[in-house]
């Protein structure tokens, strides 16, 4: 059998197939938001999340390989584009803290719902060690109080000090304006370090 030309499909249909993805994991990401209102990804199975989505379960089979996993892209995601705009926003002079709490402000229930669901800061959950990671990379270098081999510990403790007033903040649904918490956030850095 010649199967030459399945690799040679028309553009036209090429793009056919992309919305047909596109929309399909869209309808997919919809569906699972809905129901991350009501219970956590832990309790949403395949099935209802196509009862929502309304589609079938070889669809979802084709995407993914279980509901965790769509969860965990969606969230990788999100945490991308925060720090590609911390980035954006950040070209070489440091990290500013407010254009990141104001994107997080702004697209809060996606935060609540992906990164910060948790009643308590979970650094282990993958989104959120991936911003993690991700700031302290562009976190400029601080002048600390403590010894070379101590600095790592440090910046660990100050890093999830401030994700920790982050992570209450969301859950409070941004209640106080950004600028009063990255205030509130750089206060506190001061004070740890001596500043």
């Amino acid at each position: 059998m010649d199967l030459r030309h399945f690799s040679e499909i028309p553009q036209n249909a090429q793009r056919q197939e992309n919305q047909r993805t596109r929309l399909t994991k869209r309808l997919l990401r919809e569906g699972l938001l809905e129901l991350l209102r009501d219970k956590p990804v832990e309790h949403i199975t395949v099935k209802e999340l196509c009862e929502v989505a309304e589609l079938n379960r070889s669809t979802f089979y084709a995407y993914y390989n279980d509901v965790p996993a769509l969860y965990q892209e969606m969230g990788a995601e999100l945490a991308q584009a925060l720090l590609e705009h911390i980035r954006a926003i950040n070209q070489g002079g440091g990290v500013d803290t407010m254009p990141m709490l104001s994107y997080i402000r702004d697209n809060r229930e996606l935060f609540r719902l992906l990164v910060y669901r948790d009643e308590y800061l979970n650094a282990n959950q993958p989104v959120q060690r991936q911003i993690i990671e991700g700031y302290f990379g562009l976190a400029p270098e601080l002048a600390l109080p403590c010894a070379p081999e101590e600095r790592e510990y440090v910046l660990q403790y100050l890093y999830m000090g401030g994700t920790g007033v982050i992570h209450r903040w969301v859950r409070n649904g941004c209640a106080l304006p950004p600028e009063q918490i990255a205030a509130l956030i750089g206060a506190l850095i001061g004070r740890a370090v001596g500043a």
